[in-house]
């Protein structure tokens, strides 16, 4: 509900981000880089970056300055300074560069290169990547790049920073990077978010809460497509196989009684897997890893066919306990009244890194029963733990090798309307 409401409200700045004032401008800076510097879930943290963007546009000098405060920083965790490059990349190289610089010769074009060129060293790529294209727009404008004179022998400031456009401009993996970046920002519009019809048309996660694709995960698969197409050649072979088959999603051997004709786009993706040609092991191999990367926990032990049902458990703490002990013992699935505890911090701190090992379902009280009788009819054993005249002692429990273990409220225990469909009741010692 906490993570809810954070949203709503920075949903509702975005809508009102149109009636911030001169007067209340600093004051409202202040507060959104401030809040800038928490660790935020990735949607709420796109929202404050189109906050921002906007109040920046209207406002460039009041938010231009602290902005250049803050991405001047030694300090800052790596979100802060990937929604900082994300808000420079907007007001530099983006659809909004004019709102923000008057000239070409507004000293704030010196100013952000200053605190920009530091983070072309930064150990996230993400954000080395933005500072490569941001770098690479501002030195023309503070630097003569095309002045021969700077190649003497004599190092002076601006050699070096030809030196570093030269870079940017003719290395063939920085120039195919830009081209890609720019593309997103070019398309990035804030305008439409910070409209009532923007905002009912982004699209919402399973917790039904809104999931805007948030530039980072943008230029993360801009990033891995660059690497992938400049070194796709020295893959090892495994390397090479597991990403065709990624691409195809399912690559199946052609059967010779099916239409020769076959599917266009099927035929498509067969030529693109038969292009390169590998070896019967390594395809062997490189197919059992790609099918079975999720039947193991991070400690490696095969997941066994446990599935936890916790949809009787309110508390955000006891469902990230439960979901940490699935994962130690290998359980294959957690179900739980409602997914969108997964992004609550509390949650994450401690189930640590239990959410990328096993899976999550929802189910709501309301749907528990016809649930239990489902997974039923798929051959699952229903065990309830709960105190009853014939529970088993836990530690004597035989378990089928399909089971439901469906766990009770955390006072009064498994309501009794769920009971008829539990086939064994267990307690603890």
């Amino acid at each position: 509900e906490e993570y809810a409401r954070t949203t709503r409200a920075w949903q509702a700045l975005c809508l009102l981000s149109r009636f911030v004032t001169e007067d209340i401008a600093e004051d409202v800076a202040a507060k959104v880089f401030l809040a800038m510097s928490f660790n935020l879930h990735g949607p709420l943290r796109y929202f404050i970056e189109v906050f921002t963007i906007q109040c920046t546009r209207k406002h460039p000098s009041i938010f231009g300055n602290m902005y250049i405060q803050e991405v001047s920083r030694t300090d800052p965790s790596l979100q802060h300074v990937s929604s900082l490059m994300i808000i420079g990349g907007n007001m530099t190289v983006g659809r909004y560069s004019s709102d923000f610089f008057n000239s070409s010769t507004d000293p704030k074009i010196k100013d952000v290169l200053c605190g920009v060129l530091p983070w072309l060293s930064s150990t996230q790529g993400f954000s080395r990547a933005i500072a490569q294209l941001l770098c690479h727009k501002l030195i023309p404008l503070v630097v003569d790049v095309n002045d021969n004179a700077y190649s003497g022998s004599e190092v002076k400031d601006d050699a070096v920073l030809c030196s570093v456009y030269s870079f940017l401009e003719n290395n063939p993996d920085m120039s195919r990077l830009r081209k890609k970046q720019q593309l997103f920002f070019d398309t990035y519009d804030v305008d439409s978010v910070c409209s009532l019809e923007g905002l009912l048309s982004i699209p919402v996660d399973e917790g039904e809460e809104a999931n805007p694709m948030h530039m980072v995960d943008a230029i993360k698969d801009c990033l891995t497509e660059v690497y992938k197409e400049a070194h796709n050649e020295d893959a090892p072979i495994w390397k090479q196989m597991e990403d065709l088959l990624l691409e195809a999603d399912v690559v199946k051997q052609p059967d010779a009684s099916n239409d020769v004709t076959g599917d266009v786009q099927n035929e498509t993706e067969l030529v693109n897997f038969q292009r390169k040609i590998l070896p019967i092991d390594a395809l062997d191999l490189g197919l059992k890893s790609f099918q079975e990367q999720k039947l193991f926990n991070a400690a490696g032990k095969k997941k066994q066919h446990l599935i936890v049902c916790a949809s009787l458990v309110d508390k955000v703490p006891n469902l990230a306990g439960l979901a940490r002990t699935c994962e130690i013992f290998s359980a294959r699935t957690l179900v739980m009244p409602n997914l969108l505890v997964k992004k609550q911090d509390d949650f994450k701190s401690i189930s640590a890194s239990a959410n990328d090992w096993i899976d999550m379902e929802e189910c709501k009280e309301d749907d528990l029963l016809s649930w239990l009788y489902k997974k039923r009819s798929e051959g699952y054993s229903i065990v309830g733990l709960e105190q009853t005249a014939s529970s088993k002692c836990l530690t004597k429990m035989e378990f089928p090798e399909k089971t439901v273990l469906l766990l009770g409220k955390e006072k009064e225990g498994i309501p009794i309307e769920f009971l008829s469909a539990v086939d064994q009741c267990i307690e603890i010692p």
